[in-house]
């Protein structure tokens, strides 16, 4: 989808001298040694994003899977024209106006992956409906990661993605902020769910987009929460949530994906945490240690308002905590020294609202 996709970096080398020149730009070699560096530089990232993610599928036969790992069906809902799938969990015994909580993969992953992330369980105890949506594949721009964003003609290669800049014009005019509000009002009158309890989790490019839906798609959406992925800086200077927005957000220190600390304009987790802290009214600042290499940061509201969650983690890398890593070699496990569970933690925050 989306522009011209180029996945090799001589071509593109090549077409950006031309436009510079064109420009009347002068360019030393040196420069251009430096851009071809970059290039191969954000290549490689690319792939092992890629890579990493792809890894941590579930490759094992379907009977050998445990329980919440097994694949579910996909759901079809139509939007603008096009078939877009997600995965459903609905309890058999549902509470009375229950709660509906939608969980974001990450880039080049799937829905398969969120399904595994141990919500359902918790879904048949608390008697609320889960709902894990598929993205669509879009266009990676090299230029995004050059911080050249208005040269949008440079295209690296074609990736399973949320588009979290919910800019239309970019990705053939899909809109997953729109997408994903059509759904969450489709599921709430089919299921008789209750409007003003709609909560949102992602990972990673999940979490990206989990905080554009705070901000563009309030009126839907009631709180996020967010795993490894950070707020997006043109998302931030638009951002109008409407009212309080509940907020938890977990990320490793050792998370070299998306590092915690942000990159300009993308705000550091924990400032994007302070910045919602702030819109929520939550002035009480708390510091809680949840484990040996977990730190809470809890802002709580003066009075009206919502509440807003940090939880740092020392030496944790991408991933989500509390889930076992099941990858192409059986067996295969990382380390956890979360000592928390991302899932549990996150619904306990959610129900409370």
């Amino acid at each position: 989808m989306g522009r011209g996709s180029r996945s090799t970096a001589m071509p593109v080398l090549s077409r950006f001298s031309r436009k510079i020149e064109s420009n009347s730009y002068r360019v030393s070699i040196g420069s251009v040694m430096i851009l071809r560096t970059s290039v191969l530089f954000l290549l490689v990232q690319l792939f092992l994003i890629n890579g990493i993610h792809a890894a941590d599928q579930n490759e094992l036969p379907e009977n050998d899977l445990p329980e919440n790992k097994k694949t579910a069906p996909d759901y079809v809902f139509v939007h603008g024209g096009e078939e877009r799938t997600y995965k459903l969990h609905v309890p058999e015994n549902l509470a009375e106006n229950p709660p509906l909580l939608f969980v974001l993969h990450g880039m080049s992953m799937t829905s398969d992956w969120t399904y595994g992330r141990g919500f359902n369980e918790l879904a048949d105890q608390h008697g609320f409906v889960v709902v894990y949506p598929q993205s669509l594949e879009k266009t990676i721009y090299l230029t995004d990661f050059l911080g050249l964003r208005d040269l949008d003609w440079i295209a690296v290669t074609e990736v399973v993605r949320w588009n979290a800049e919910n800019e239309d014009e970019r990705y053939s005019g899909v809109s997953d902020v729109d997408f994903l509000s059509q759904l969450a009002r489709e599921l709430q009158q089919k299921y008789e769910l209750n409007p003003k309890r709609t909560f949102v989790a992602g990972f990673s490019n999940g979490g990206y987009m989990s905080y554009t839906l705070m901000c563009q798609a309030g009126d839907t959406f009631r709180g996020a929460g967010i795993v490894a992925g950070l707020m997006d800086g043109v998302i931030v200077d638009s951002c109008a949530p409407s009212g309080p927005k509940p907020l938890i957000h977990l990320h490793g220190t050792a998370d070299s994906m998306v590092p915690i600390e942000g990159d300009l304009p993308t705000p550091s987790a924990h400032d994007s945490v302070k910045y919602f802290a702030k819109l929520n009214n939550a002035t009480k600042e708390e510091t809680v240690d949840v484990s040996e290499n977990t730190t809470s940061y809890i802002y709580r509201p003066e009075g009206e308002g919502a509440e807003a969650r940090f939880y740092r983690i020392e030496g944790f890398i991408h991933y989500w905590p509390g889930t076992p890593y099941i990858g192409k070699t059986t067996g295969k496990k990382i380390q956890d020294n979360s000592g928390i569970s991302a899932t549990a933690l996150i619904w306990e925050f959610f129900s409370k609202y």
